[in-house]
């Protein structure tokens, strides 16, 4: 599932004119790949006075990245690897600003975890800020331990659990 078009309802206008696309690329994808660090620093990072640095780059430098884009634009983004055979980590999970609300972070979601789903992967994992942490419940996550302190980003967090179904093929 490389690619998938698809279209969202506004709520804000309540047109349906917008079509996006689902993207899976890798870091060596450099023109998504930037477009994913510009915007996971302008979501995640740059409210708390902080910037990705060049060791959590190269920490996720063989990551599986999604994305949604919009006039050839990533709107929305998150990252994902395997910790063992049958879970998915998904980490870095942003929205612009712009799009936030919509329903564009749970789509994202849904697709990533089916296109886990189809290839026999059943457990996901999550790291949740206090701000993010209805929304992954809303989208079937469940607390599996939290809150705690994240002391390197100074916010509170909550270690969060998606189980599924498998749906091999």
């Amino acid at each position: 599932m490389p690619c998938a078009r698809f279209l969202i309802h506004s709520r804000k206008n309540n047109t349906m004119e917008n079509q996006f696309l689902f993207k899976k690329f890798k870091a060596s994808n450099r023109d998504l790949y930037s477009q994913n660090i510009n915007l996971r620093n302008k979501i995640l990072r740059e409210p708390l006075g902080k910037s990705l640095s060049a060791d959590d780059l190269l920490i996720e430098k063989n990551n599986q990245f999604y994305g949604i884009l919009s006039n050839q634009k990533l709107i929305a983004t998150l990252s994902s690897y395997e910790t063992d055979n049958s879970v998915i980590r998904l980490v870095a999970v942003a929205v612009d600003t712009n799009f936030q609300k919509q329903g564009i972070g749970s789509l994202l979601l849904k697709q990533v975890i089916d296109d886990y789903q189809h290839r026999g992967y059943g457990t996901f994992n999550l790291i949740a800020r206090v701000s993010a942490h209805g929304f992954y419940l809303k989208n079937g996550f469940q607390d599996i331990f939290g809150p705690f302190k994240n002391r390197h980003l100074d916010v509170t967090d909550y270690g969060m659990q998606r189980v599924i179904e498998c749906k091999q093929g």
